[in-house]
């Protein structure tokens, strides 16, 4: 039930309620581009176009993109791998990461997020 007086005088609250819950909703939307997923192949090859040594399997996006999970969520490696296998169930262009792969990719990104 509101307040009928606020600081001692009488208050009238004039909020419109259904553009203040569709506010606190757009608060918990979460922007996660996949973009990334349809040109995997494409930027792998360009990671890979000169590279000598082992090569990369999973473009600096995809990296970027798990590092960003990691921060915001706080998730551990491990978890993120497990994280990773789900989606590519979900996602059939997206390949699934180990935990090293993604520690030992996002220790070496300078990554920061605004």
């Amino acid at each position: 039930m509101a307040k009928l007086e606020r600081w001692g005088k009488p208050y009238r609250d004039t909020r419109d309620w259904r553009e203040y819950n569709e506010q606190l909703v757009k608060r918990g939307t979460l922007y996660l581009s996949l973009e990334f997923v349809e040109q995997w192949d494409q930027l792998v090859g360009d990671l890979n176009r000169g590279k000598r040594g082992h090569p990369f399997h999973y473009p600096g996006q995809f990296i970027a993109w798990m590092a960003c999970v990691h921060s915001i969520f706080q998730m551990p490696y491990r978890q993120m791998e497990g994280f990773t296998i789900a989606l590519s169930k979900v996602l059939p262009g997206l390949q699934s990461a180990d935990y090293t792969t993604l520690f030992r990719r996002i220790q070496h990104m300078p990554l920061v997020l605004p």
